[in-house]
């Protein structure tokens, strides 16, 4: 009966950290953002405002309907504005030759940055004051600094930076 006791007890003991072990674990992009266009750029030259985004995650992709090089790997999420959610991007992670073709490939290994992509725009997260080179090397070469620690490229309009928000 000693015995018996004793065992109930350390197994109970152990049932927080179990738990906690089986909680699904917190998706590190979905969350509420504020988007703010970087100074220079396209869009904040032609007057466009910040604005809240929201990123979530999506159903995973069906195969059948993508192209074999994206069928290894099936997770997405969405970019909406949460005041008009039905217009929302699907982004997809970065395949390792985007990451080549942006110069990134060592911060990608490092386990330094991770980037999604929906064709015409992107979303990076680094570390916080991390700089971000862009270009082939030379005296057109740019650099970014990720204040927020998440960054991101629009196709004609330039790069942002996403401040995430405390509420959602």
């Amino acid at each position: 009966m000693r015995r018996s006791a004793l065992g109930l007890m350390c197994a109970l003991s152990f049932g927080p950290l179990g738990a906690a072990a089986a909680a699904p674990q917190q998706d590190p992009w979905t969350g509420a953002y504020r988007l703010e266009w970087l100074e220079g750029t396209r869009a904040a030259k032609e007057g466009a405002q910040g604005s809240d985004v929201t990123i979530r995650r999506a159903p995973d992709a069906d195969p059948a309907s993508l192209v074999k090089k994206y069928q290894s790997d099936l997770v997405r999420w969405t970019l909406a504005d949460p005041a008009n959610a039905r217009e929302s991007t699907t982004l997809r992670r970065f395949l390792a030759r985007e990451y080549e073709g942006w110069g990134w490939a060592g911060l990608h290994g490092d386990g330094r940055i991770e980037c999604l992509d929906a064709s015409h725009i992107f979303v990076c997260k680094t570390a916080p004051g991390t700089t971000i080179t862009f270009g082939p090397e030379g005296p057109k070469r740019e650099t970014l600094t990720a204040q927020t620690g998440v960054f991101g490229i629009v196709l004609h309009a330039g790069a942002f930076q996403l401040k995430k928000l405390e509420k959602e």
